[in-house]
């Protein structure tokens, strides 16, 4: 696999060296801006702050404090990304690989199967990258079947100059690491213990929709060379009264259709944008900021994008300074360039249709999505330039999948799955993620090229459904309990007790009766169905440690609010630790009837055939529940899926692709011949209520007896 030179690992060192440097100019600048801060006696401007790390705001100072100003610069992503990419510029690290190169077969062979940690969720003593790091991680990823580690996300939040924490931890504000992820040199050292498992990394850049931090701020107090950042203008103080009132600099509201209007009216804002036409994508639109006193001296008020939520400002790639592109370049720099990550997560999907209507009546299709998919093709090839591989890991319609992987990009997010499944469990109706898969297929879907069980153990995004039919998304959010819109923020077995009508304390009844036993046996089952569906389709696999341990939500509320341990039992309190419906993984392996155990077999199994790197050749589904899938391996045979989803027994068939029967079928998870009628162009299974198994039909690769086999 990819080695980096010893060019880059040099410049990681001098990067590391350099931060301990930053770090104590940081100290000395935070010394003089309490003594400036504690200088001015007026009242308080603002409550923007940096939790326990930045000095405290300008206190009734004309301008912006100069020296606040001057340690948000260090703090911001623009004001790093000149150290950054000094660290390439000049070097032969650029020639290191061609930027147009597409390889993911070589991914795909090397680490199908990964382990999503999410660091914020990790129950551990010390940051998480530490604790991975340390001694019986790896050996724990390979008894799993796992060979990549995706660890995301890592970069400080908006949380920490808002004070307002938003779901899912996406809305990085800088390029440093947040304390609870650990430092440069636990960064190294994991680096290092994965390369030493042959273990592939990986994690998600910054994403064009960012957090409320530093470069928001200094643009808004109109700071030198922070313009041009993000989509945001400032709005003449004499239509001030068409704003809402806001108390505070950033207290950001969402404007109102009419505010919108009156400021289109005024040449303000755009008439029109592309991306507020298009049905799929992140609710979003304009915000605007509190009265923002700049370093000049000038009080200002400004109308930004905002995508998700009014704290997620978007960045700007078409402006003509080129500073967003600066940053998402400088990032990359670090991520696969000097930490020498392989896997490199990007989320463009902010950028997707922000532009004005084409002129041309009839004009569509790419052009209607600029400057998204320019700027996911440069981030592409600059990632290639490095030697990694690029992901495109935002929800996406199924239909510009094709579209995305023809612009370079190595793999894009399978959409499709999770909904499709989650809502399968929920209504026990299976047809429209077969629909989905199919359609798919048919519009040159490459599946060996998805990313499937992203965001995994953490949440559900039932929009891909409006593809099936738009009521179908209603229907799921009903059934799944969720209030509003967006995604829903719950674990693989909560959303699986709410469709088998378990109360969640039954999931984690520790007693030993017949009742409690058949619940978690139950609950299991269910888990498996929906991720045995999803791991059963060519490309790569992700799961996480909240689902393996079967994590449940701590009183309905966001997973992210519950740790979850990887090795061992959490060491938190119980207010801290979320409820775990299958118990620690270490403990699962050692029996061969627990979730983990089981899906352990699959994985060794899918890696040792080669799934991911297979060819899905049918999707099918009926009425009662049912569905059945098959997918060509690449030395020959294939892989059979059968699913009910049903809530009681019953058979499922699957025409099969090949004609005879296709030679010898083996139950992957036990190793036992499953019997075919000599000449069937059918396989027909008897399954439980909710129960999925796993055939190979006519394989070569006879390593594969149960999935026992390690690869």
């Amino acid at each position: 696999m990819r080695r980096l030179p010893q060019t880059a690992r040099n410049g990681e060192g001098r990067a590391s060296s350099r931060a301990r440097t930053a770090a104590g100019t940081r100290l000395l600048l935070l010394a003089l801006c309490v003594l400036l801060t504690l200088a001015g006696c007026g009242p308080r401007a603002h409550r923007t702050r940096e939790a326990g790390r930045g000095p405290a705001p300008e206190l009734g100072l004309p301008r912006a404090d100069p020296a606040y100003v001057q340690w948000m610069e260090r703090q911001s992503m623009l004001g790093m990304a000149p150290e950054l990419a000094s660290q390439v510029s000049g070097s032969g690290l650029i020639w290191s690989n061609s930027a147009s190169a597409v390889r993911p077969g070589m991914l795909l062979e090397a680490a199908p199967n990964w382990l999503y940690i999410t660091p914020s969720t990790l129950a551990s003593s010390g940051p998480a990258l530490r604790a991975l790091a340390q001694p019986g991680v790896t050996e724990l990823m390979k008894r799993l079947g796992l060979r990549g580690l995706y660890v995301t996300p890592t970069g400080e939040t908006g949380e920490i100059w808002t004070g307002r924490a938003l779901p899912g931890g996406d809305d990085v504000t800088t390029l440093s690491l947040a304390p609870h992820a650990g430092t440069e040199e636990d960064v190294s050292r994991l680096t290092a213990t994965l390369e030493a498992a042959s273990i592939q990394s990986g994690g998600q850049i910054p994403p064009a929709a960012t957090g409320l931090g530093p470069d928001f701020i200094l643009q808004a107090r109109h700071a030198p060379r922070f313009d041009g950042i993000y989509a945001m203008m400032t709005v003449p103080k004499d239509l001030w009264s068409l704003l809402p009132v806001v108390p505070e600099e950033w207290e950001c509201l969402p404007l109102r259709p009419e505010s919108v209007r009156a400021l289109q009216e005024q040449g303000v804002l755009p008439r029109a944008i592309v991306r507020d036409s298009l049905p799929w994508a992140e609710p979003g639109g304009w915000a605007v900021t509190g009265e923002v006193r700049g370093a000049d001296g000038v009080p200002r008020r400004w109308v930004y994008r905002y995508s998700g939520h009014p704290l997620r400002p978007v960045l700007l790639w078409q402006d003509p300074s080129g500073q967003s592109r600066r940053i998402i370049s400088a990032s990359i720099i670090r991520h696969t360039g000097l930490q020498g990550q392989t896997l490199a997560g990007l989320r463009m999907e902010a950028l997707l249709g922000l532009d004005v209507p084409p002129q041309t009546e009839g004009e569509g299709g790419k052009t209607r999505l600029t400057p998204g998919p320019e700027a996911l093709a440069d981030a592409t090839r600059e990632i290639h330039r490095y030697g990694g591989w690029a992901m495109q890991a935002d929800v996406l319609p199924a239909r510009l999948s094709a579209a995305v992987l023809a612009n370079g990009t190595d793999f894009t997010r399978d959409a499709m799955s999770a909904p499709g499944v989650g809502y399968a469990l929920l209504s026990g109706d299976a047809r429209p993620l077969a629909s989905m898969l199919r359609n798919a297929l048919s519009q040159g879907v490459d599946f060996r090229r998805l990313a499937h069980g992203l965001e995994a153990g953490r949440s559900v995004d039932w929009r891909p459904l409006a593809e099936v039919s738009p009521e179908l998304v209603a229907r799921a959010r009903t059934l799944a309990g969720q209030r509003g819109d967006g995604p829903q923020w719950t674990t693989a077995a909560s959303l699986a007790s709410r469709a088998l009508g378990l109360p969640l304390s039954a999931a984690t009844d520790g007693r030993a009766g017949a009742d409690a036993a058949r619940s978690r046996e139950r609950l299991r089952d269910a888990v498996e169905l929906c991720e045995g569906v999803q791991l059963a389709l060519p490309g790569l696999y992700f799961i996480s440690p909240q689902t393996l341990t079967g994590a449940l939500d701590i009183a309905g509320d966001a997973p992210s609010d519950g740790k979850t341990p990887l090795l061992g039992a959490s060491p938190l309190s119980e207010r801290e630790a979320a409820p775990l419906a299958f118990g620690p993984i270490e403990e699962q392996l050692a029996d061969d009837g627990s979730f983990a155990a089981r899906m352990a077999r699959l994985l060794r199994a899918r890696a040792a055939v080669r799934l991911a790197e297979g060819r899905l050749a049918a999707a099918e589904a009926d009425a009662g529940g049912g569905y059945a899938a098959a997918t060509a391996l690449p030395n020959g045979g294939f892989w059979l899926v059968f699913a009910n989803f049903s809530d009681r027994p019953r058979a499922v068939g699957l025409r099969l692709p090949v004609a005879g029967g296709g030679g010898t079928a083996i139950d992957v998870q036990n190793g036992r011949p499953v019997v075919t009628a000599q000449g069937a162009r059918e396989l027909t299974l008897d399954l439980q209520a909710r129960q999925v198994r796993h055939v190979l039909l006519g394989a070569t690769d006879s390593s594969v007896q149960g999935g026992n086999n390690d690869r």
